[in-house]
């Protein structure tokens, strides 16, 4: 027994000392393909000013620093910038993208712009857009604007995707940071102004072609028809009606005060609200819509004492979430035919409406990528969400209404102009879970400020609005 003991031992040491060899043995080299060479990457060295700059970063791994460009799709064509600077801003600034934007010198130099020759050949490069799809037409435009080699220019883009698929294609050097998004968000702001088209063309461009995109979208999804406006009846008691503190509203003064909108489609209602019907000095009628507070949250918010909605005539909108039509058609009112409504998600009565109100655009999107429809939908002056769910910790939201909010977000950050508000509403059973906790979590909370919450009280259920500036100024 003590032999075969020993035995077993001597094996079992002579196994270890053959593995113990086997896993000394060098790897065999692979033999070299005309890869380049790793560079090796150092610390970053402080300028002596402190700076920390893209260019800093650049060398610091040992590249050289390549001129930056931007490419900027929008309903009328493709656009490239050359950033001149960018490379040398210090990234440790507050807001340096802000201070890049706004220099007294132009930093942006339109490097090439190709327009589309018709609405039609926009619809093809939309939908390709829309998947993060790069089309023969643009490579060509890329190739035609660079000259090789290809590796020494760098291109940043607003989809990281489709930025990727072209550096796969076309061998530029890409870049992606923080900075250059915002940079982006200040380039898209005077796109119209930068490409040199002549005011409202950009608008007009979008309109049609995010109607076309849409009526596309429809016929995909086979969504049901359009719902028909429901009738209204006329306020029969003599009132007038004077402007609101609020432009865009107005209050009808009878028996009772009446909050109310000027109507944009005259005869007509969406849920059966009274109509009002004032006669001017000069003959002319105006038509105006009474504004329920217990069905319109714009309406409920006013007599619960908000201070602002920082949306008037003229106003760029976006409308995300949670698509009430109600809603919609307030927007639609207070902006009028000098503002836009970009109504983000599929509502039928929103389409029915649609088709009479030219100021409301929608994009028929379900869970796609904020940023796929970004040709058609501009920079806005404020967003509306709305989140149909008590939103509890964000930390422990359930998936759909954790998603929900985070696409609100998204766009607010990719679509909302600097300095630009926004109104968040959702149901709420506790005073933890209001609209403004979706933008609690990481360090984006630094670029939301709360300004105001009311209660919506009039509104059946128990909905909250919380309203809040983007990226505001330091007091």
């Amino acid at each position: 027994m003590e032999a075969q003991s020993e035995n077993r031992a001597v094996t079992r040491a002579r196994g270890r000392v053959r593995k113990q060899s086997e896993k000394k043995k060098p790897h065999p080299k692979r033999p070299y393909l005309g890869r380049e060479k790793e560079l090796e990457v150092q610390a970053i060295a402080p300028s002596k000013n402190g700076e920390l700059t893209i260019g800093d970063i650049a060398r610091a791994r040992g590249r050289e620093v390549f001129p930056l460009h931007f490419l900027v799709e929008c309903a009328s064509g493709y656009a490239l910038f050359l950033a001149r600077g960018i490379n040398d801003i210090d990234m440790n600034k507050y807001q340096p993208a802000e201070e890049y934007i706004n220099r007294s010198d132009t930093p942006f130099e339109l490097k090439a712009y190709l327009p589309f020759s018709s609405l039609g050949e926009a619809l093809l490069q939309m939908n390709a857009i829309s998947n993060s799809s790069v089309t023969e037409m643009l490579i060509k435009f890329i190739q035609k604007n660079f000259e090789p080699p290809f590796h020494r220019h760098v291109l940043t883009t607003a989809d990281p995707v489709l930025g990727e698929k072209i550096v796969n294609n076309v061998r530029l050097s890409d870049h992606s940071s923080l900075l250059t998004s915002s940079v982006m968000r200040g380039l898209r702001e005077k796109i119209d102004k930068l490409i040199g088209l002549q005011p409202g063309e950009l608008d007009k461009a979008q309109r049609q072609l995010a109607h076309l995109y849409k009526d596309q979208k429809r016929t995909i999804l086979d969504t049901k028809s359009p719902v028909p406006v429901s009738s209204s009846s006329f306020l029969q008691e003599q009132v007038m009606v004077v402007p609101h503190r609020f432009e865009g509203f107005f209050n009808a003064k009878g028996k009772k005060n009446i909050l109310c909108t000027r109507n944009l489609v005259p005869g007509e209602a969406l849920y059966g609200e009274k109509l009002i019907h004032v006669q001017n000095e000069d003959g002319t009628e105006v038509e105006y819509r009474v504004c329920d507070p217990r069905r319109s949250k714009l309406g409920a918010a006013i007599l619960g004492g908000v201070t602002n909605i920082w949306i008037k005539p003229g106003s760029r909108v976006m409308y995300v979430g949670k698509v009430c039509g109600v809603t919609v058609s307030d927007l639609s009112d207070i902006v009028g035919l000098d503002g836009l409504v970009y109504v983000v998600g599929n509502s039928d009565d929103v389409t029915h409406m649609e088709g009479k109100r030219p100021n409301v655009v929608t994009i028929i999107e379900n869970d796609c990528y904020y940023c796929h429809y970004r040709m058609v939908l501009g920079m806005v002056d404020a967003v509306f969400g709305e989140i149909d769910h008590p939103l509890g910790e964000i930390y422990r939201l359930p998936t759909k209404v954790y998603r929900d909010g985070r696409f609100i977000v998204n766009n607010v950050h990719f679509y909302l102009k600097t300095g630009g508000h926004y109104m968040i509403c959702t149901k709420a059973d506790n005073m933890n879970s209001k609209g403004h906790i979706i933008f609690s979590s990481g360090d984006i909370n630094r670029e939301f400020k709360l300004l105001q919450t009311v209660p919506l009280d009039l509104v059946e259920g128990a909905y909250f609005i919380d309203i809040g500036g983007y990226r505001m100024q330091p007091e």
